[in-house]
């Protein structure tokens, strides 16, 4: 018996210990009740906390497990029901890579969720996001918080901040809410709503968007973007400012490390700087080669200050900075100009805002007042919004309603003349120059006869928009009939061909008498 009483009292630690692990297994759970049962790993003390009913206290290096997820802290109170609390240095621990740490945590077995509260850090690889509260849901694998929080991810360099955000730790897709903020060192996006694939660095967003980087600025209130290719998609009053030019459509493709972006539907091309702006239903804009391209419906407006805006329509008008700040604009096909005090037409142009210099190509037919201009090009000189000069190569031809079926014309080779405050001063036609001249009654304004010449140059004086005086240069041929014995045949030059249907009246007329140029057309 004294054997046997000093056997156990050497054992006595065993025993103790042995005693432990029977009450920890009736307490918490056996071990092979994982995914059931809270597990009782380890704690330095344990014991009835009588300020809780039906709860057990742990203190000391407190570890506990439930499905394959185990919990450290400083102490806890463990529930008949597995509830527990815990307190100081939390950790939650799941897998080698998942780890959430905080000051309390608040665990609901029958839920099967966790509430960590204070200075909450959750690390998934090279993500951290980082709370004053965050609530984890064991079914979904999803942590959420409601308060404010910020996640960093450091193969990314994003830091996104946001006042109501989820994460999914298996696909590491985040969703945000309510003062978005995605940010790195290439660029900052705000937005109101932000679905966000770790994984492709893709961001998904809704609502009021901003996206500002070092060279451009874009917005949207739908759409998505990829931050490692720098490949974007932007719906609903979709923009890209960029140095001077801002591009606006529908919805805008833009890939940024090409610098290349497409605009589909209701596209507008602003140069701030040149004051021209350009609309269609198609565009596309190269940011590095300072090119800009819109078809369909295309229209070009230069706007000016004192003078009424100049528009250009065309199947496609193509912009490309020459200079710095300055734009030479191509346009082709059915090209139709208006300006209240001229319009033109003709199947290709180009205009060099270095010079101000405007060229017509292509059958092209000029309307400035009453004067229909034609040749195998025409050219128009601008200087501070007026026509200030006009050079017509090849098959010039200049015409004017004289009065009822009667023209007054000017042919020859080349044509040049002269403006002053938008109307025609001087005409001198240089080679070849013919000449009808329908001079009209001063007090009746009625036509007394046709005046008809021929000469090498002629040049002509032209005041309130009547011609003023004629000076025909070596070897002049010139005739002058009566109305009553002029024949209809002698009243029109060779070449005379009046097209005032074709002239724009007003700026929708570009539209109508222009085409759409669109693809389906």
């Amino acid at each position: 018996m004294m054997l046997g009483s000093r056997a156990l009292k050497g054992n006595h630690s065993i025993v103790f210990c042995v005693f432990m692990q029977l009450l920890a297994s009736a307490l918490f759970g056996q071990k092979n009740d994982v995914g059931k049962k809270v597990i009782y790993r380890h704690s330095d003390q344990l014991i009835f906390d009588k300020s809780y009913l039906n709860a057990r206290r742990m203190i000391g290096s407190v570890v506990l497990e439930y499905e394959g997820t185990v919990f450290y802290c400083d102490s806890a109170h463990l529930f008949e029901n597995e509830n527990f609390e815990a307190f100081s240095r939390i950790r939650m621990v799941k897998g080698s890579s998942y780890t959430m740490q905080g000051d309390r945590l608040l665990f609901d077995k029958s839920k099967r969720t966790a509430q960590v509260f204070g200075n909450v850090t959750l690390n998934d690889q090279d993500i951290t996001l980082s709370s004053s509260y965050l609530h984890y849901d064991l079914n979904t694998e999803i942590a959420s918080y409601n308060q404010g929080g910020k996640i960093v991810s450091r193969k990314n360099n994003n830091t996104l901040t946001s006042e109501i955000g989820t994460y999914h730790s298996p696909s590491k897709v985040f969703n945000f809410r309510k003062s978005v903020k995605l940010k790195n060192k290439d660029y900052t996006v705000t937005c109101d709503t932000l679905v966000y694939h770790d994984a492709t660095e893709t961001a998904y967003f809704q609502g009021p968007t901003h996206i500002v980087g070092k060279e451009n600025k874009l917005y949207c209130e739908n759409g998505w973007y990829n931050s490692r290719t720098e490949i974007c998609q932007f719906n609903d009053h979709a923009s890209i400012t960029s140095d001077h030019t801002i591009l606006k459509g529908d919805s805008i493709y833009y890939d940024g490390k090409k610098g290349v972006g497409e605009v589909f539907r209701n596209v507008t091309v602003n140069d701030t700087l040149n004051h021209v702006m350009i609309v269609g239903g198609y565009g596309r804009h190269l940011e590095k080669k300072k090119e800009s391209l819109v078809t369909c419906n295309a229209i070009l407006t230069q706007i000016t200050e004192k003078q009424d805006s100049l528009h250009i329509h065309a199947d496609t008008l193509y912009a490309i900075e020459e200079m710095k700040g300055r734009q030479t604009i191509l346009a082709w096909h059915r090209v139709l100009i208006y300006r209240k005090d001229l319009q033109g037409k003709c199947d290709s142009l180009d205009y060099h805002q270095v010079d101000s210099v405007l060229h017509m190509h292509y059958a092209p037919v000029l309307w400035s007042e009453e004067n229909q201009i034609t040749g195998d090009s025409i050219s128009i000189g601008m200087k501070n919004g007026k026509i200030d000069q006009l050079l017509v190569r090849g098959n010039s031809f200049i015409a004017s309603q004289a009065n009822g079926n009667k023209y007054n014309q000017i042919k020859g080779r080349n044509i040049t003349g002269s403006f002053q405050n938008n109307e025609l001063t001087q005409v001198f036609v240089e080679g070849n120059g013919e000449l009808i001249y329908v001079p009209s009654d001063d007090k009746k304004k009625k036509p007394i006869g046709v005046n008809k010449g021929e000469c090498s140059n002629i040049f002509i004086a032209i005041k309130d928009r009547k011609i003023k005086s004629i000076r025909m240069e070596t070897e002049s041929d010139s005739q002058f009939n009566p109305l009553r014995l002029s024949k209809v045949e002698n009243e029109t030059l060779d070449g005379f061909l009046w097209r005032v249907s074709e002239r724009p009246v007003s700026k929708g007329d570009l539209l109508i008498k222009g085409g759409s140029g669109c693809a389906e057309e």
